[in-house]
């Protein structure tokens, strides 16, 4: 049996806007419906893994050097 991690990087989550269960992709069935209400539409989580901001590019700059 795998052990899957619950925090840190590469961790799905998913969250339901209508009653913001939150559970793991593989408690979510084939049809992608909430377990416990049967919307359609859950949210991806994030937790970790946040990117660094980059700074920005000539292109992007606005005094162009």
């Amino acid at each position: 049996m795998r052990i899957t991690p619950l925090r840190g990087q590469g961790v799905a989550w998913l969250k339901c806007p209508a009653c913001r269960l939150k559970c793991r992709p593989t408690a979510v069935g084939a049809d992608g419906l909430c377990p416990r209400c049967g919307k359609a539409r859950m949210l991806k989580l994030a937790f970790g893994g946040r990117l660094k901001p980059q700074p920005p590019t000539t292109e992007e700059r606005e005094d162009g050097r």
